[in-house]
């Protein structure tokens, strides 16, 4: 839910032809074709699906992901991961849904669908909810104070002079947005799949945190050369999927890139809005993502919701870092905390172990009205919520990557990229972090200072290539660097130690040169 002026806006309708959905995750044994076909294969193979039928007529059986090539969700199965230890893909051809006409009840369905013995697991989806909102040439821009050197703001000022965003992808995940805005036509921004439909303010001031264009009108965004893009919810004008959203959008992006998920959700639970990834499939998506490399930054959301606390319909503590039930997507959470300094949390904003960051969550100077409106010169300086916040952290992540591709070194990983923007050592904490629970503030220079060598990378490289020459000239025969030496000679070591120090010395050199072409070097570049 957003917040604006500190008030949360009545919600848009959602279609009157939308059905409420069970999503069917089934066990990787059961074939079914990945088409409507699959309801009477079922029902062909097994009495359950005939007896729910018959409990609840009407209902039918459709892909889950319905707008992807199925070729393509086959083809994410066989993708190996692209970091560490990053689990292997899921099948996501096992996801169908079970749509409800009225008069079903969803939650009944769910219930029985989740004793059946093929079925991993089948839960309600959650369906449409309001997002989680809550330089002097660009004149608005004296205004954007999140912007500003620590405590304050992320001091990406600072950073301005090193790196815009510039050789780095971005897209945004959420409902709607007046792309030809008069601040943000100047980005080029496209959409990948979905309709542009719901919320178009919001979406419009999301942008603007990060893109809006550096010219002589409005604001100027934390990253404005970021090629950016945006996939929305809503697949179609009746149907909304989150899970596919974002794998569509997993389809367009480079490891590296990094993909914002502007949204929130509700879950039978918990006492308000949660992050999105507490359904299955939301998470298996973000999860699949951050295997590829890309970077996924997550709204904590407006529920007030001590995450820590929080159990899923197995009763199990999923977002408790310290509870053995605790599943990582590898997605960065952002929770919101005031303007002023000392930042303390507010009170809509979900808190615990599992927020890795914070940002300003009111007071927002940016583009659009921060809700529906999709007038082309409209600006607000009162979004907030952590739809205000998790744009900013994501912004951070984006400068932070376009420092590291401008200075020759590789893109970090995302979980790299987590632990740097949650360092409580470089970064700003909160007024009381044993109570306000949600992570730091990225203090960029702080950031960038950190990564920089003090001395020109190339002397790096030539330390290295030096200890491969002289453990090559160690091992030449005769020991070339003991061209005086000799076993009537003092001091001398034996050919056999010699050679040993030599391959030792081969080894080092090696091991230290790839590294540090790599960034990633023994004693190194962070």
């Amino acid at each position: 839910m957003a917040v604006i002026s500190g008030q949360a806006p009545p919600s848009e309708g959602v279609p009157v032809d939308y059905k409420r959905r069970v999503v069917v995750k089934f066990r990787p044994d059961v074939r079914l074709s990945y088409s409507a076909a699959a309801a009477d294969e079922l029902a062909s193979a097994t009495r359950e699906w005939n007896e729910l039928t018959a409990a609840h007529p009407g209902i039918t059986l459709v892909p889950y992901f319905s707008t992807l090539d199925e070729g393509l969700l086959r083809d994410f199965a066989r993708r190996p991961p692209q970091t560490g230890q990053a689990p292997l893909p899921p099948s996501f051809t096992s996801y169908y849904a079970i749509e409800c006409p009225a008069g079903v009840d969803p939650e009944a369905v769910a219930r029985t669908v989740a004793t059946w013995s093929n079925v991993e697991t089948a839960y309600v989806e959650a369906g449409p909810t309001p997002p989680p909102l809550n330089p002097s040439a660009n004149p608005r821009n004296a205004n954007q104070h999140y912007e500003d050197a620590a405590p304050n703001g992320i001091d990406v000022r600072y950073a301005w002079s090193q790196a815009d965003g510039s050789g780095i992808g971005f897209v945004d995940m959420e409902q709607g947005w007046t792309l030809n805005h008069e601040d943000l036509v100047a980005a080029g921004i496209t959409i990948i799949s979905g309709v542009n439909k719901a919320y178009s303010g919001h979406g419009t001031a999301v942008l603007g945190e990060i893109l809006a264009a550096d010219n002589t009108i409005g604001d100027l965004g934390i990253a404005p050369n970021t090629t950016a893009r945006v996939v929305s919810q809503w697949r179609t004008a009746t149907t909304y999927n989150t899970a596919e959203a974002i794998l569509s959008a997993v389809s367009a992006l480079s490891s590296g890139d990094v993909l914002l998920l502007e949204a929130q959700t509700t879950y039978s639970t918990a006492s308000g809005y949660v992050p999105v990834e507490v359904e299955q499939a939301v998470f298996d998506a973000i999860q699949y993502a951050t295997s590829q490399g890309i970077i996924v930054v997550e709204a904590g959301a407006n529920g007030s919701v001590d995450l820590d606390a929080f159990q899923d319909i197995n009763n199990k503590f999923i977002l408790n870092r310290s509870n053995a039930d605790f599943r990582d997507s590898g997605a960065i959470i952002v929770g919101a905390a005031s303007s002023a300094v000392p930042h303390t949390r507010l009170s809509f904003s979900n808190y615990g172990s599992r927020i890795d960051c914070y940002a300003w969550g009111e007071h927002i100077d940016t583009t659009g009205d921060g809700w529906t409106g999709n007038a082309t010169n409209l600006y607000t300086s009162s979004f907030g919520g952590t739809s205000g916040a998790t744009p900013i952290v994501a912004g951070c992540a984006l400068i932070v990557q376009s420092w590291q591709v401008l200075h020759g070194q590789p893109r970090l990983t995302p979980s790299n990229m987590r632990a740097l923007l949650s360092d409580s050592k470089l970064n700003t904490a909160s007024a009381n972090p044993g109570t306000d629970r949600i992570g730091v503030m990225p203090n960029l220079q702080a950031i960038i200072s950190s990564r920089r060598l003090w001395y020109p990378r190339i002397i790096y490289y030539l330390a290295w290539a030096w200890l491969i020459l002289i453990g090559g000239l160690l091992i030449t025969p005769g020991g070339v660097l003991c061209i005086a030496c000799g076993p009537s000679n003092p001091g001398y070591i034996g050919d056999i130690l010699v050679n040993i120090l030599g391959i030792v010395a081969i080894a080092f050199g090696v091991i230290g040169l790839v590294g540090a072409i790599r960034g990633q070097s023994i004693g190194g570049t962070r």
